[in-house]
C-alpha cells in the first residue's frame, strides 16, 4: 500500500513556505522549501504554490493520491470556506483567491484553510507545547505583520469566517497617527510588526526630531535600506531614534499581550516570527514586565512568556497539524 502524506502551506507578506510529510508528522520526515512571496497580481500567490508542491511531490516521487489533505494557512483576513483572502494589509492586494485556482490543479485533494496566526498555536500545540499549556494557549507571530491564535479551554477559536485572533489590529493608541497597513492609525501592528518598525522609523527621520546617526551609517545614507533589522541593530548600538521606536515596540507588545490575556486567560503565550530573530531586545523585557508588575497591563494571572523554538516556521508546522488534527476529527477543533 503505498505511504499517505500531509502538505501544509504558509503564505506570509515575504516568505511563502510549503511542506510535505509523512501522516505522522515525525520531524525526520519533514521535507520544505521557501521562496519569496510574488506579488505581480492575485494569482501569484497560488500559482507559486502550485509550482512548489508540483516540485515537491516529483522530487520525492509522490503521486497526487497519496496525499491526505493540504493544509494552507495564511496572513489574513481569511474566508476559511471560500479559502480567499480579503482586506489585507501585507500581501499586495485586498482579495486573493487561493483555494480555486489551486483546486484546477490538485482537483482531488481535501484542503483546509486558516488564519496564519491560528496555524502557529495550532504547530506549538503539536510540536512543542507542554501538557499543561495546551488547554489555554495563544501564539503570537511578529514579523511582517502581527497575528495571532488562541485555544481557550480546549478548543480553537476561529470565528464567523476564522479570522478570531487578528489581534495585530486591536488598537492600541487610540490617538495615534501611526498608519497600519489595514488602513486604520493606531494598530498593534503599525508600532510593533516589521513593518510598522520600518515606517516608524522613516516617519522619525523625516520629522529630524531625533539623532539617528548611527542608523543612517548602517545604511550608507540610503533611507530606503532601512528595514526594522537595521532600526534593531542601532539600537542596540545607542541610536538615539532607533531606541525609541524599539522601546515603542516593546510597549506597545507589552499593551498588545495584557490584551490577549485580559481576553482570553491563557497559560501561556509563545512567540514567533521573523522578529524573533532579534528576541533578545523584546521577550526579556516582556518576560520581567509579566513576572514583575503584570498588573499595570492585565488583570489577570500573567501568562508565561515562551519563544517557539519553530521561530518562523511555525505558521507551517501548523498548517501540517491542521491536516492531521481534522484526519483524526481532534478534540481541539470538533
Amino acid at each position: 500500500m503505498d505511504e499517505k502524506f500531509i502538505v501544509g502551506v504558509d503564505i506570509g507578506g515575504t516568505w511563502v513556505r510549503v511542506a510535505i510529510c509523512t501522516a505522522d508528522l515525525n520531524e525526520k520526515n519533514i521535507k520544505k522549501r521557501i521562496t519569496a512571496t510574488l506579488k505581480e497580481n492575485e494569482y501569484s500567490i497560488s500559482k507559486t504554490v502550485c509550482e512548489i508542491l508540483s516540485e515537491l511531490l516529483s522530487e520525492n516521487d509522490i503521486k497526487q493520491d497519496q496525499i491526505l489533505g493540504i493544509g494552507i494557512a495564511t496572513a489574513g483576513p481569511l474566508n476559511i470556506i471560500k479559502g480567499e483572502v480579503f482586506n489585507n494589509a501585507n500581501l499586495g492586494f485586498r482579495v486573493i483567491p487561493l483555494k480555486k485556482p489551486i483546486k484546477e490543479i490538485f482537483p482531488e485533494i481535501p484542503m483546509y484553510f486558516i488564519n496564519d496566526g491560528i496555524a502557529g498555536v495550532l504547530g506549538v500545540h503539536f510540536f512543542e507545547a507542554e501538557d499543561n499549556e495546551k488547554d489555554n494557549l495563544v501564539y503570537i507571530s511578529m514579523s511582517t505583520g502581527i497575528g495571532g491564535g488562541v485555544i481557550c479551554n480546549g478548543h480553537l477559536l476561529l470565528g464567523k469566517e476564522g479570522n478570531a485572533a487578528e489581534i495585530g489590529h486591536a488598537l492600541v493608541e487610540p490617538k495615534s497617527i501611526a498608519k497600519c497597513n489595514c488602513g486604520a492609525y493606531g494598530c498593534w501592528e503599525a508600532y510593533s510588526s516589521g513593518t510598522g518598525v520600518r515606517n516608524r522609523a522613516l516617519d522619525a527621520l523625516n520629522e529630524g526630531e531625533l539623532n539617528a546617526e548611527l542608523l543612517m551609517q548602517i545604511v550608507d545614507n540610503a533611507k530606503s535600506h532601512i528595514t526594522a533589522k537595521e532600526v534593531f541593530q542601532a539600537a542596540q548600538n545607542g541610536d538615539q531614534l532607533s531606541k525609541k521606536i524599539i522601546d515603542d515596540c516593546v510597549f506597545y507588545t507589552k499593551v498588545g499581550i495584557g490584551l490577549v490575556n485580559s481576553y482570553y486567560d491563557c497559560t501561556s503565550i509563545y512567540f514567533g516570527g521573523a522578529m524573533m530573530k532579534d528576541n533578545q531586545q523584546i521577550i526579556p523585557p516582556l518576560i520581567e514586565q509579566f513576572e514583575k508588575d503584570p498588573i499595570r497591563f492585565t488583570v489577570n494571572h500573567p501568562p508565561k512568556i515562551k519563544l517557539t523554538e519553530y521561530k518562523d516556521e511555525i505558521g507551517l508546522r501548523g498548517a501540517l497539524a491542521l491536516v492531521k488534527y481534522k484526519i483524526e476529527n481532534h478534540k481541539i477543533i470538533s
